[in-house]
């Protein structure tokens, strides 16, 4: 059975619960909804005083076991089943996850500098003040769904409990890293638990620690800082292992990829594009590992854009696509200082390569649809116009307009000129009636062209980290 259709046999899959579970809950009536009130206060409060926490934690407390009751009442699986139930015993409307997750949003706070006061206000609008509700909303989360997510006999429970589980992790709290970090390590944990604990992975990495905007530092808080370096490194090793060893997404027969059946390898193919999405997730291009020796997350991405014939199934267009995505928001400078060695030639090369195994597909047949190709020009031109700052050591991503262009090397403000005009700008034209400009040619032969011009620089070196062999990339000729 393939990922898909698991993961579409769990959102329908219904099951009498034990009679432990249905004793907890009336089957035919959902749990009552809580009192906001104070959770509202406390979200749009300057901080929680030490007077109010033990009350405070009571109401969140309160508050995440509700949606946990919620997310495994039978209601909910025997709705998505049925279409005719829309009501429980009461009257009230049935809610499905995507319903659940929409409503939870509104409690969520995204430490993220992007997310402003006010249109004419650049401060973030999460601040420091905030963290307090975010560390105890979290706390009570991982109370109350970690258990669902890990022991509920019912399959579809615990996939729905994940769902709900990634998007509480957009706040980035503390408490989330170590349980996400190991459902991603753990080469047990069910597939269709690993695709959701990956994009809660994604949701961590993608938040931004409240006290410190300007470093781009990730969410994950502690002090000594090492102690803080290490639980992210963790993760990002973690998420680093389901992109390179099937073994992590799969346990193969003896461990051995040529023992895989082709169901096999398309899980593999599917869990690891969500890999490679939540691994460009990562604000620089290396960081202290589990051990404290540095990690390279950013040579990974490239590997996956030059389709390293080492990595099995070989990259498609969507994996080299989000690779490129991922190496635009990684930043070569840490804490204010450039990464030494970092090999702007390498990864534009890269860059270059991972573009025309992504856009290949739509250049040879413009009316191509095997991939969104419009919103992959939108994000990645986001993308693009985002990288060139990250060069700048003085660069603060709450004025993300304010950089120093001169300091991008120049074969990555070449490689983003060229791909934004000669690939994203036609792969983006649409004619009268919405459909694909046949006029406006993807030009993946200039961008070929380019890659050899790039491979034969005389003091070309394929390491992404001048100096670190570990980085190493190998060389793919345009064809």
């Amino acid at each position: 059975m393939t990922l898909l259709r698991l993961l579409a046999w769990s959102a329908l899959a219904v099951a009498a619960l034990p009679a432990g579970q249905a004793a907890a809950q009336d089957p035919t009536k959902l749990p009552q909804t809580p009192r906001t009130n104070a959770i509202t206060e406390f979200r749009d409060g300057r901080g929680i005083d030490k007077t109010q926490l033990k009350a405070a934690q009571t109401d969140f407390a309160n508050f995440a076991k509700y949606y946990a009751d919620l997310v495994s009442h039978p209601l909910i699986h025997k709705a998505a089943q049925d279409p005719g139930l829309k009501q429980d015993a009461n009257g009230r409307e049935i809610p499905n996850v995507d319903s659940m997750i929409k409503d939870l949003g509104r409690f969520l706070l995204d430490p993220n500098p992007a997310v402003r006061t006010s249109s004419d206000d650049p401060r973030p609008k999460v601040r420091d003040w905030n963290a307090d509700y975010i560390r105890e909303l979290g706390a009570a989360f991982n109370a109350a769904l970690k258990p669902l997510v890990e022991t509920h006999p019912e399959r579809v429970v615990r996939v729905n409990a994940a769902r709900l589980y990634a998007a509480v992790c957009t706040t980035g709290a503390n408490a989330h890293w170590p349980t996400v970090t190991a459902w991603v390590a753990n080469p047990n944990t069910p597939t269709e638990i690993k695709y959701y604990a990956l994009q809660a992975a994604a949701n961590l990495l993608d938040a931004y620690d409240v006290f410190d905007y300007r470093s781009r530092r990730h969410a994950f808080t502690v002090e000594p800082r090492s102690a803080a370096n290490k639980q992210i490194g963790e993760l990002v090793a973690a998420v680093q292992a389901c992109v390179t060893n099937p073994n992590a997404v799969v346990p193969l027969a003896d461990g051995k990829v040529e023992n895989a059946t082709t169901d096999q390898l398309q899980v593999v193919g599917f869990v690891r594009r969500q890999a490679i999405k939540t691994l460009g997730r990562c604000r620089f291009v290396t960081l202290p590992g589990p051990t404290g020796a540095p990690i390279y997350p950013a040579h990974t991405l490239a590997r996956v854009c030059v389709s390293d014939p080492a990595l099995v199934p070989a990259p498609g267009p969507a994996d080299c696509g989000e690779a490129v995505i991922g190496l635009c928001n990684m930043a070569p400078v840490v804490n204010g200082t450039p990464v030494k060695g970092y090999n702007g030639d390498a990864v534009a090369e890269a860059v270059a390569a991972g573009i025309i195994t992504f856009a290949g597909p739509r250049a040879s047949n413009p009316l191509d649809r095997s991939l969104p190709w419009r919103g992959y020009a939108m994000w990645m031109n986001d993308a693009f116009r985002n990288w060139r700052p990250l060069f700048d050591p003085l660069y603060d991503p709450s004025f993300a307009t304010k950089f120093e262009a001169q300091l991008t090397p120049k074969p990555v403000a070449d490689i983003v000129a060229r791909v934004q005009t000669s690939i994203l700008a036609p792969m983006d034209k649409v004619d009268a009636s919405g459909k694909p400009d046949l006029a406006a040619r993807v030009d993946i032969e200039g961008m070929k062209a380019f890659l050899k011009q790039l491979q034969s620089n005389p003091k070309r070196s394929n390491e992404l980290i001048t100096g670190v062999p570990a980085t190493a990339l190998p060389r793919v000729d345009a064809k």
